[in-house]
């Protein structure tokens, strides 16, 4: 059975990111490791920027586990992006982020891609369950 495209409507939060020109490959294209790039930076920036949360010197970090990506049409500069994201599970200590890269405009999804994230004590660096906090704001994004 083939998994059904992600459309606009799948994700809860979007940001906005121009390319680039040094993001594109010899090709012309948007190179592949940029695209992990975009969805950290996405990620990140919702954790920090919107919720409020501080990794760096708080009393938990998160670590990807695991990170994957999918590609469906070619992005290259000068395009302008949004990249959605979405939450399709929270576990005890983890958490999978799923992201969506949209050019500016476009309904139709250039890649997708998503990052597991594991919750872990700042200081021991093993695993701890994901703060309350962080689950609460965490929910916005469940599908």
């Amino acid at each position: 059975m083939e998994k059904r495209s992600l459309q606009r409507s799948d994700f809860r939060w979007f940001l906005d990111m121009p390319t680039r020109w040094i993001d594109n490959d010899q090709y012309g294209h948007m190179n592949n490791a940029v695209y992990y790039n975009v969805y950290e930076n996405v990620v990140m920036t919702w954790l920090e920027v919107v919720q409020g949360f501080n990794l760096s010197s708080g009393t938990v970090r998160c670590f990807t586990v695991e990170n994957g990506c999918q590609y469906h049409d070619a992005v290259r500069y000068p395009d302008h992006l949004q990249c959605g994201l979405h939450i399709s599970r929270i576990g005890n200590s983890s958490v999978r982020y799923e992201l969506g890269i949209f050019k500016t405009g476009s309904e139709t999804v250039s890649a997708t891609g998503f990052i597991v994230d594991v919750f872990v004590d700042a200081q021991t660096e093993r695993p701890v369950s994901v703060p309350d906090e962080f689950r609460q704001a965490m929910e916005s994004l469940v599908t």
